[in-house]
Order: structure tokens, then C-alpha cells, then sequence
């Protein structure tokens, strides 16, 4: 299986239509059609099914492009990387992250490096920790920032300061509002909103206890803002970090962030596999290291 076939079933999942991708990749249709179906032959396997819309990948079609792309983007990392001159600190730092005000460290220590050396970008990839998890030990990412951190057996970590606080967040014109902290009594009759890993798992089951099986969840989110949304139309109130969804001090918010009780803290840190690949992830690591230092 050549990456360059690869390339091409990957860009035909993209448009949807052969003739678009094969205008796109520069080749002729009867050529991009004979790659996709000698590539079908190889692995034995209908990768996808021709309608008059356009073409619809298979259950098998759908793995392989996920693969494709994964390969993909590791190809061009490696190319660019390899490419480089000797001894010179360019590139990208590629950075998986979850929603946490600990971005604030590293965008710190990146804008430190932009100094420093202007031939490096940044990559930022958002999403669930055990969403991001995976490209990490594949060599994805050079870096994850990982919230409600945990112990790797085979990835290094560096805990960041000032942990995650969880509280409920709800409009700025609900009963609880005016409350300094909110306890598990207070949410048993109301329509919930949480992270997609919620209450299934970690400190929040832990801090609903024998509840936490029968509260009533009405959504979950992967990114913030779309929780916000759901909070304003009175959909529901929300489980979140501090500073998350509502800024600190944030007195003209619609919104209100209410810690919870007992207290939760979620530690954050960066978490990376034991030999950074590129110079470039090397500096930005010394310079969040600096960062974070005590002065």
C-alpha cells in the first residue's frame, strides 16, 4: 500500500466525487479510478459505493480513511521535520490540548519561542483527553496538555500550577446564582450539562456519589462554547472548570460560575512520550519549564 494511494482514496473521501478529486489531485479520472480499484483488490475489501450524488465510503472505507489520514499527516510531520538544515530550530510544535485556563502557560512560553526563534509555528489540535490520547503515543502530537491529569507508565509529565476548580455554571437569573457554592442536593432535580466523559468517570462521580447513576443528563459537550449556547436557552446548567465557560470577575456575564462543595481540584499538566522528536518541541518544552519556574 503506497502512501500515494493513500493520498488519493483519502482525497476522494474528502469531495465525495472522483471527477472533483481527481481534477484536485491533478490526475485523470480513469487513473484515480484504476488506484482506488487496484487498491480495493489489495486489501481485499469495498472501500466505497458509487450513487448518483457521488461516492459513499464503506464501514471499511470509513477505517481506512481515518488510518489514511493519520498516516498522512505523520508523513508530512517527518518530511518537514527531516527537511530541516542542521542544528536549526524551526518547524512545528504540534499540541494536543482539552479545554483548561492552563493554555495560559503555554501560550506564554510560545509566545517566549516566537521571540526567540521565528521559524517555529504552533499546531493546536482541541478535543477530549482520551480523544487526543491515542495520536499522542502515535506520534501525532508532539505534546498533550492533559486535564485532570494522571500518572503514564511510559509518557513523561510536568504538572502545571494552578489547578482546574469544578462548579456548576448557570444563567446569571437562576436560583442558584447567588449561591457561594453549590452541593450535590442542589442539582438532583435539575436538567445537567457535562463534559462528554461527565459524570461516568473521575471527581465528578466521585463528588456525586450514590447520584451520580441517576442525575438527570440532558447533553454533554467536547467544547465549551457550545455548552454556553445550551446554558442560555435555559436548556440546562453546566458542569465545568473555572474560567471555562465564564471569565473570573466577569460581573456583566449572562452567565455565573459557581464552585462546587466539597471543593474539587483537578491537577493539568503536559504529558509527552519519553523522546521529544524535533529541536523545535525540545526549546518550547525548556521555555513552559522556565515558565512555570518559581522566581
Amino acid at each position: 500500500m503506497e502512501l500515494r494511494t493513500l493520498r488519493y482514496f483519502l482525497t476522494v473521501v474528502q469531495e465525495g466525487n472522483i471527477t472533483n478529486a481527481a481534477k484536485r489531485l491533478h490526475v485523470t479520472q480513469p487513473t484515480l479510478s484504476r488506484q482506488l480499484a487496484d487498491l480495493e483488490k489489495e486489501l481485499g475489501r469495498q472501500l466505497y459505493i458509487r450513487r448518483h450524488a457521488g461516492i459513499i465510503p464503506t464501514e471499511h472505507g470509513v477505517m481506512l480513511a481515518n488510518y489514511a489520514e493519520s498516516i498522512i499527516d505523520l508523513a508530512e510531520k517527518a518530511e518537514a521535520d527531516i527537511s530541516l538544515p542542521a542544528k536549526t530550530v524551526a518547524g512545528s510544535v504540534h499540541i494536543a490540548a482539552g479545554e483548561t485556563k492552563a493554555m495560559r502557560y503555554l501560550t506564554s512560553a510560545m509566545m517566549r519561542i516566537r521571540e526567540q526563534y521565528p521559524g517555529v509555528d504552533f499546531q493546536l489540535y482541541s478535543g477530549t483527553t482520551a480523544e487526543l490520547m491515542d495520536g499522542l503515543v502515535r506520534g501525532q502530537y508532539d505534546f498533550l496538555l492533559e486535564c485532570d491529569l494522571q500518572a503514564h507508565a511510559n509518557l513523561n509529565l510536568l504538572e502545571l500550577p494552578d489547578p482546574d476548580i469544578w462548579g456548576l455554571v448557570v444563567r446569571r437569573d437562576d436560583p442558584l446564582a447567588t449561591r457561594s457554592t453549590v452541593q450535590v442536593e442542589d442539582v438532583l432535580d435539575r436538567k445537567l450539562i457535562t463534559s462528554r466523559q461527565g459524570v461516568k468517570v473521575g471527581p465528578l462521580r466521585t463528588w456525586l456519589g450514590s447520584h451520580a447513576d441517576n442525575v438527570n443528563v440532558v447533553a454533554t459537550y467536547s467544547l465549551g462554547m457550545n455548552a454556553k449556547w445550551l446554558i442560555r436557552a435555559g436548556f440546562g446548567v453546566a458542569f465545568a472548570y473555572d474560567e471555562l465557560l465564564v471569565p473570573p470577575n466577569a460581573k456583566s456575564s449572562d452567565l455565573v460560575f459557581i464552585p462546587l462543595e466539597p471543593r474539587i481540584e483537578s491537577p493539568h499538566g503536559l504529558v509527552w512520550r519519553k523522546a521529544l522528536p524535533t529541536r523545535q518541541a525540545q526549546v518550547f518544552l525548556d521555555a513552559l519549564q522556565s515558565e512555570i519556574a518559581p522566581s
